[in-house]
């Protein structure tokens, strides 16, 4: 981000110490179309369900805090009006939980003040005391929140994405581009702190607000990785990569890759309700509750039926790369899609077909329910 884009931001970009900001992605073109894009390690890490100890968790109960600063984190995020798991990853992010923890541009302990931003919100407390830092972090947050509550139209997910945003870049720069700015480091940082909190901070991998795709019922029971030994290597969402048409540059999936060969199997009980031979995809829809329709993209073949039922862990196909009728028009992958519950083609018996308006984002929700790389 340059120095004049930071400048409008107000005064949440002067509060910015310089750790913990992200660097843009790093894009690689394999083969003719498919991308291998390397996530930061928050965004990429996989959750496991443990227990929590922190009394006052609920909704996305909060493990991983260290030094028993849980029950601080939890009062700054209520202070704030944010999900724990979110406030704890951004601390992590900003200063790995060093009270000590500096910058070069003057930012100073766990929640990484600069002087005049501690002179406001520290309430007379010591920068590097965790309880006086963590509480002025919950005061800070809430005023941001506070500021572009309006921008977000009673959105809840929206309003923890603007306030990430709003730390990162300025509330002024949320303000004048009505939403989070398109600034890469921007909506990395974003990306990064909602992974983050799913990923090491939330007890039962539930995704946090700001991190959900979709805010009804998952469903009961865990599902299974449908490519098993494979390695996520392209997330959702919109990209830059040299050499594909300004259509694909919004990926509508994720790409999981086992270096091709590897079977796909069915991470839940399902019905085959139509393929897409273009590219090679198997469309699915779950049996239960839900009812998420999937889309299994460039398999090496298409081997499987409308109507057919697969049980879960069932064989879908072989990861190909099938691409634009071509056999051999990507590196091997698997391009996953997962689409709302009765929308589109699918609410009248028919399937879902990329950039119909009901496209979900797989990881969040495949990390809930058991079924995303290790």
């Amino acid at each position: 981000m340059s120095d004049e884009d930071k400048s409008k931001g107000g005064q949440a970009a002067v509060i910015i110490g310089g750790l913990g900001l992200v660097a843009s992605i790093p894009v690689i073109l394999i083969g003719c179309m498919a991308v291998v894009q390397q996530e930061d390690q928050a965004a990429v890490g996989s959750c496991s369900v443990v227990v929590s100890t922190n009394e006052k968790s609920g909704e996305n109960k909060l493990v991983g805090v260290p030094n028993g600063w849980g029950p601080l984190v939890e009062d700054a995020a209520e202070e704030a009006g944010l999900p724990a798991a979110v406030a704890a990853a951004q601390l992590k992010q900003e200063s790995n939980w060093d009270p000590n923890a500096g910058s070069s541009a003057g930012a100073r302990g766990i929640g990484q003040f600069m002087p005049e931003a501690w002179a406001e919100y520290g309430d007379g407390g010591d920068i590097t005391d965790p309880h006086d830092s963590i509480a002025a972090y919950g005061r800070y947050m809430k005023a941001l929140k506070a500021q572009v509550e309006p921008l977000s139209d009673g959105d809840a997910n929206e309003l923890v994405r603007l306030t990430l945003a709003a730390y990162n870049a300025g509330a002024g720069a949320v303000e004048q581009h009505n939403g989070v700015p398109p600034y890469p480091e921007t909506q990395n940082y974003v990306k990064t702190i909602l992974g983050g909190g799913q990923d090491n901070f939330s007890a039962d991998c539930e995704a946090p607000a700001g991190g959900k795709a979709w805010d009804g019922d998952l469903g009961d029971g865990e599902w299974t990785m449908p490519l098993p030994g494979g390695s996520f290597t392209s997330g959702y969402g919109p990209r830059n990569v040299p050499g594909i048409p300004a259509w694909a540059q919004n990926h509508v999936g994720v790409d999981i890759s086992a270096g091709g060969g590897a079977p796909v199997i069915a991470p839940a009980d399902m019905t085959v309700i139509g393929t897409l031979k273009n590219d090679h995809c198997v469309m699915t829809k779950m049996d239960a509750d839900p009812g998420f329709a999937f889309g299994f993209c460039h398999l090496r073949s298409l081997d499987l039926d409308k109507g057919a039922k697969l049980k879960r862990g069932d064989e879908i196909g072989i990861e190909g790369g099938w691409m634009g009728g071509n056999p051999n028009g990507a590196a091997e992958h698997l391009h996953l899609e997962l689409y709302k519950p009765n929308c589109g083609g699918a609410k009248d018996g028919g399937m879902n077909t990329p950039y119909d308006g009901c496209n979900l984002d797989p990881q969040p929700i495949m990390k809930e329910k058991g079924a995303w790389p290790e």
